[in-house]
């Protein structure tokens, strides 16, 4: 079950400082049950979380006229467009007057980068975003490499094997690149950081490094060794015709005076 957005009115006389209450803590609930985009918290009490998470809901809900076709957070949530702070703020219930600011935010970035402004601040987005999937690839690769370690199986013990698993071990650490800094709020604003330049140019080297050694290990062990890649290799001012429908969707909502009811 995915995490939707489903079209919502505020009730007539419903307190705005209670919904907003609410939501924020029905977010805060949404995060720890794992239902966004976050990793879900170590040592969470997840009954309790659950059982809190279902009572605020029913609160919430209680103060919304939720009623409309659903669309999926992850269009924001998890889109390489958008600076992360954005995508991260994206798993809420978002009341009318929300809605329509973050509507107008969302679509003012998407044609600034479709107009191929931004290009520096995309440019560090793009090798964090980058480096953090490097990361969690190379940290699969190295568990399966481990978790092959000692195997009596004939492929554990030839010699094409035993060179793929020891250049997996012998990988360097993802080159560290700090998060892209504040968002421009113009294109006038949008200058280039200190060393930027050089940060990309060795996250696309380690992902050279990092492809070849999977390639490697992936043909000399069976299917349940291999690892995936799941970079985003894509262009950020090329068209994303489902960003368009979520806009077209999300005007109509905002025309009608609703906000967004955050369904999970």
């Amino acid at each position: 079950m995915g995490t939707d957005w489903v079209p919502a009115a505020v009730r007539d006389g419903a307190e705005p400082r209670e919904v907003a209450s609410l939501a924020a803590e029905h977010a805060r609930l949404a995060h720890l049950l794992g239902l966004t985009s976050r990793p879900r918290p170590a040592g969470t009490d997840e009954d309790a979380a659950a059982r809190r998470f279902r009572d605020v809901d029913r609160r919430l809900r209680g103060l919304l006229l939720v009623d409309g076709p659903p669309f999926r957070v992850m269009v924001v949530g998890r889109n390489p467009r958008f600076p992360p702070e954005w995508r991260d703020a994206a798993w809420t219930t978002l009341p009318p007057r929300e809605a329509e600011e973050a509507y107008g935010r969302w679509r003012g970035w998407y044609e600034h980068v479709r107009a191929g402004r931004m290009r520096h601040y995309l440019e560090r987005l793009r090798a964090w975003d980058m480096a953090r999937d490097l990361a969690e690839i190379q940290r699969e690769l190295t568990g399966a490499a481990r978790a092959a370690e000692g195997r009596a199986n004939a492929w554990a013990r030839k010699p094409r094997f035993l060179q793929a698993r020891e250049d997996v071990l012998a990988l360097p650490p993802v080159p560290a690149v700090p998060p892209p800094g504040p968002v421009p709020g113009s294109a006038a604003q949008d200058r280039p950081q200190p060393g930027q330049d050089e940060r990309w140019e060795a996250v696309v080297r380690h992902a050279e490094l990092l492809g070849a050694a999977r390639r490697a290990f992936n043909r000399s062990v069976p299917g349940g060794y291999r690892c995936g890649w799941s970079l985003w290799e894509g262009d950020a001012g090329a068209e994303d015709p489902w960003l368009e429908e979520f806009f077209e969707w999300l005007a109509a909502v905002v025309r009608t005076g609703r906000g967004l009811y955050l369904w999970a």
